[in-house]
Formats: structure tokens, C-alpha cells, sequence
């Protein structure tokens, strides 16, 4: 009898250990299991959404399992894709974005990175890890040391640069 009491007021401490107001913060508000969400603006498609799970905290969104994500350009049938493994969001604007990263424009050209950062108020991205760039037109590029870019892959800056240009 004796071991019993001790164990549950054992147990009962964990519990109030774990939801104590410090570790509060690493318990989500809400989970989201197999998410697709789809955002209009004014009847239009902006974005698309897919996640295996989805997680609400109170100041940031993390996404454990990766995503994809489709961004549409106004008035185009034309979209930006982009996947990766691990994604963490922090008000709506900046993303950070972990594991086997793809993001493909409307063009064809593609990035590879393990890591990169998004921030879309000032539409920029960058890191400084080995970053290579596919173009449609067969140049290949490699930033040794990152890069820095227009998320439209308009304006782009390599850092340490190599690359494989057709001829």
C-alpha cells in the first residue's frame, strides 16, 4: 500500500512539473493533423498550403514534418513552390526553414539548400550554407557561403561562387 501512494504522488508532481507556467510554452495550442489550407484573397488563390502536422504556440507556428507550400503570382497562372522538411513561422512574415529545401519559380530555375531563412515582408532570402541554383536554361551555381536573393529569384547574390555555364 505504502508503495502505491508513493508512486502516484510521484506521479502526481511530474504532471504538475510539465504544465508548470515555464514549460507552458512548449506545449502547442493546438495541433492540426494532414493540414491543407487554401488562401483567396478577393476570390483569388494566393497560396496553398500541405503539412502532416501543424502546430500553434503562441507566437510562432511550427511545422515538425515540413510542407509544401504554392505561392501564386496576382493575376498569372504561374505559381512558387516550395518544400522542406522542418519549418518554423513567427508572425505570418519570417520563416525559418530547415532539411532538403527545394523552391522551384514559375520559370523552372530551382534552389537546393539544407537550410535557409524567408522573410516575406521584405520578400528576401538567405542563409549562408552551401546553396546551389538550378536555372532552366542549364547554368548551374553553387554559393559556397550562402546567398541573398529577391524571393522571385530576380535579384540574387551569391557568396563564393562556382558554377557550370552551357555553352
Amino acid at each position: 500500500m505504502l508503495f502505491f501512494s508513493l508512486f502516484s504522488c510521484y506521479e502526481t508532481k511530474t504532471k504538475k512539473e510539465i504544465f508548470n507556467k515555464k514549460n507552458r510554452k512548449d506545449i502547442p495550442d493546438r495541433v492540426f493533423i494532414r493540414t491543407s489550407i487554401l488562401y483567396k484573397e478577393k476570390g483569388i488563390v494566393r497560396f496553398f498550403i500541405y503539412s502532416p502536422i501543424m502546430e500553434e504556440y503562441p507566437i510562432y507556428t511550427l511545422f515538425p514534418n515540413g510542407l509544401e507550400l504554392f505561392l501564386y503570382e496576382k493575376g498569372k497562372n504561374k505559381y512558387t513552390y516550395l518544400s522542406a522538411d522542418w519549418v518554423k513561422s513567427t508572425e505570418k512574415f519570417f520563416y525559418h526553414l530547415k532539411g532538403n529545401i527545394i523552391i522551384m519559380n514559375p520559370n523552372g530555375d530551382f534552389l537546393k539548400t539544407e537550410e535557409i531563412y524567408w522573410n516575406r515582408k521584405y520578400k528576401k532570402i538567405f542563409n549562408n550554407l552551401s546553396t546551389v541554383i538550378y536555372c532552366s536554361d542549364g547554368t548551374i551555381l553553387h554559393a559556397m557561403n550562402g546567398l541573398e536573393a529577391s524571393e522571385d529569384f530576380k535579384k540574387i547574390r551569391l557568396k563564393n561562387i562556382s558554377g557550370t555555364f552551357p555553352i
